[in-house]
């Protein structure tokens, strides 16, 4: 009799400390909306735009509709932009002035009208030391929670328990960083009961000329190579950006099968961050999960250190024209406009972009034989 109730004791401690651990494991999410920093989300005419907030307009955020994201990257200056939170869903000037079109989009407006909601993670007035990004989306910002920490909790709640639409994350530049790592502090959430709905994670992510940067740009490496990745806590392990983008990208696809596209352009954004000749482990994991695209014809063309907006242009307009790319062998190649399926289906696969100018309808891409060819 005293053995059963010794177990029965046993079996009610591990009971209330599992409870225990699982209430200590659990985030209690929140936002600030009196920051300017956040999601901001667009209405139905230009220049209209709210942040989060929960008596927002139907107009901004539809739960029936599927959801647009987009992270910007690096903002030196606001010398192309008439308004900084617009830059990035109107054709960039610059590109305009280095290819001569004259096609200037409202990608904002086109989206909302092709039936998506539309946000963007805003960080603007924050984006303009470039030494200090890494650190504001990864580790820390504000003495608080990072960056990603704080988007995705805020786009977490907008979206809700209810919400069963699809989520489409694209990143430019250092907005790569900032989609990978709020989607991994999505998924990181979820696992820790902070919310159950998978509907929440994106189901895409599509980045354009991804920025992964040099350690020696980034704001006291040497002191925090070693901390711990914000919420999440994970060290670093002294990785570098394009190592810890890997792995964190390994994790997130293999835990939510995400589909991801990747559009490498300027060689000091991305390509200078890997070998590509199956030597380096770290490519193998990325290629491994996406696919991915080098910028070879926009290189050609324009020059190396000009096509940094214009890969972020031609990825955009190919999801707000519906572009579809092919290959040589006529099969469908990756684009904004593809399917989530079809670019699982690309996973593993490179390709180069081919046509010397900015004319999509005139475009492909060349897959390449990794075995047989440099890529």
């Amino acid at each position: 009799m005293k053995k059963i109730i010794l177990v029965f004791t046993v079996i009610i401690l591990l009971c209330c400390l599992v409870t225990a651990s699982a209430a200590c494991n659990k985030v209690q999410m929140s936002y600030d909306t009196s920051t300017d920093y956040g999601i901001y989300w667009f209405g139905e005419d230009n220049y209209d735009y709210v942040r989060s907030n929960a008596d927002m307009d139907i107009k901004y955020f539809n739960p029936e509709k599927p959801t647009f994201v987009f992270a910007h990257g690096w903002e030196p200056d606001k010398k192309n932009s008439t308004d900084g939170l617009f830059e990035d869903f109107v054709t960039h000037k610059e590109t305009v002035s280095k290819t001569g079109t004259s096609d200037v989009r409202d990608y904002a407006k086109l989206l909302k009208d092709q039936g998506y909601n539309v946000a963007c993670l805003s960080w603007f007035s924050y984006a303009n030391s470039l030494s200090n990004l890494f650190n504001y989306i990864w580790l820390s910002f504000d003495d608080g929670y990072a960056l990603s920490v704080r988007f995705a909790m805020e786009l977490a709640l907008v979206l809700g328990e209810n919400y069963d639409g699809d989520v489409k994350m694209v990143g430019h530049s250092y907005g790569s960083q900032l989609a990978l790592a709020t989607t991994y502090q999505l998924v990181k959430l979820q696992e820790r009961k902070a919310f159950s709905n998978n509907h929440i994670i994106p189901t895409r992510m599509t980045l354009a000329d991804p920025y992964f940067g040099a350690t020696i740009l980034i704001n006291g490496w040497d002191k925090i190579k070693n901390n711990k990745i914000s919420l999440t806590n994970e060290p670093l392990k002294e990785r570098a950006p394009s190592a810890l983008f890997a792995d964190v990208m390994d994790y997130v696809v293999n835990k939510k099968d995400i589909a991801v596209d990747m559009y490498f352009g300027m060689s000091l954004a991305s390509a200078a961050y890997y070998k590509y000749d199956g030597s380096d482990p770290y490519f193998e994991k990325l290629s491994k999960n996406a696919t991915v695209v080098k910028s070879n014809g926009l290189k050609d063309k324009y020059g190396d250190t000009s096509i940094h907006n214009v890969v972020r242009d031609w990825t955009l307009l190919t999801i707000v024209d519906k572009v579809l790319m092919y290959d040589q062998n006529g099969n469908v190649a990756p684009s904004g406009w593809a399917t989530d399926e079809q670019i699982k289906a690309m996973r593993g696969k490179c390709y180069n972009q081919v046509y010397q100018g900015f004319d999509l309808s005139k475009d492909s891409l060349t897959l390449v034989d990794r075995s047989a060819e440099k890529f």
